[in-house]
């Protein structure tokens, strides 16, 4: 996998969502790979994977932003040998394991919004092949 893109939406279909903050209520992850583009989205009632066939990154962020939610570019970190952390099912969750974040206060879209961006801003510069 090269890159992921971790899309936050105001999705409110269920109703303790209202108390996250606006904008940043659910979240999901669409993942690249040599042979397209894999849309997984936790759901409170189901989990739903498509493949993408035919579309490139740059147009989804595109159509994602276009729709007023918010998208970050990532990439996503080696995975280490060690188990994650017990942590309750939720789409925070499972974003964070596809992308090898093992932050344990990371729980709500929007804070992952932050630590992703966090992240990215720490990395700014740096030779990711040989930075520790």
């Amino acid at each position: 996998m090269s890159k992921a893109l971790v899309v936050f939406s105001d999705n409110t279909g269920v109703w303790w969502l209202k108390f996250l903050k606006s904008g940043f209520r659910h979240c999901f992850v669409i993942l690249e790979t040599d042979r397209g583009c894999i849309w997984v989205d936790p759901l409170s009632n189901n989990f739903t994977l498509k493949i993408l066939e035919g579309y490139e990154l740059a147009g989804l962020i595109r159509w994602y932003r276009d729709m007023g939610m918010q998208v970050v570019t990532v990439e996503p970190q080696a995975q280490k040998s060690q188990p994650f952390a017990l942590a309750p099912m939720s789409c925070v969750e499972v974003v964070k394991r596809f992308l090898g974040i093992r932050d344990r206060f990371v729980l709500t879209p929007w804070q992952l919004y932050l630590h992703l961006n966090r992240t990215k801003s720490e990395n700014i510069g740096k030779n990711i092949l040989t930075s520790v």
